[in-house]
């Protein structure tokens, strides 16, 4: 009988103890869930306008998919009063569209193009407790977890929300607990040859000192 009752006890131990190592785990893994932030990975756009004098398109050097550096010329403009004139790319990029074609008369303020810009970026949540550990200007290291070959890249925390975005309602409402607000923050960073626009990108707030 003794045996018995021994054995049942023992029983419940292990039971108690797995118990207690399964649920410990299952909060580190919590805890590292809610310290990795995960956004996509996207790529700066500009709209390229016309701002000199009133002229008419005499040559395109560019078209969509080209490579440009800044300071390219992107197209010639004869103007009636200040001759021709060329019209140049204002960062390093790729041409997404050429808005115009030659022999278009343009006008100041006109859409002549768009340009990819070699910069990347990425947007994150991050909840109101965590937010102290990120400033303006910060250099954080961003992670690609799901390539073959984990990729980290330099980035900068460019802005962060001055209010919250949204609330996200907790599973539990238990008494004392409030929702979480969420801050967005935008970390930009250099493109680099192993990245592609919607890639996912992550930052591991456990990485910075509180």
């Amino acid at each position: 009988m003794k045996i018995k009752a021994g054995f049942y006890i023992g029983i419940a131990v292990v039971i108690i103890v797995g118990g207690l190592l399964l649920a410990m785990k299952g909060k580190d893994a919590v805890s590292q869930a809610e310290s990795r932030k995960q956004g996509v990975l996207e790529a700066e756009q500009t709209t390229l306008f016309y701002e000199k004098s009133p002229g008419r398109i005499v040559k395109i050097s560019v078209a969509a998919g080209d490579s440009v550096k800044q300071g390219d010329v992107l197209l010639k403009v004869k103007s009636a009063d200040e001759g021709e004139m060329d019209v140049l790319a204002p960062d390093d990029g790729v041409i997404n569209r050429m808005a115009v074609k030659v022999g278009e008369q343009l006008a100041q303020g006109m859409a002549v193009a768009s340009l990819q810009k070699k910069t990347y970026y990425t947007d994150f949540y991050i909840q109101e407790s965590e937010i102290d550990k990120l400033k303006v200007n910060q250099s954080v290291d961003v992670h690609f977890p799901y390539l073959a070959r984990e990729v980290q890249i330099d980035g900068v925390v460019t802005s962060i929300a001055a209010a919250p975005q949204f609330a996200n309602l907790r599973m539990s409402r238990e008494k004392g607990q409030a929702d979480l607000s969420m801050f967005l923050v935008r970390i930009a960073m250099e493109s680099n040859a192993d990245l592609l626009p919607g890639m996912t990108a992550e930052v591991r707030l456990d990485e910075f000192a509180d």
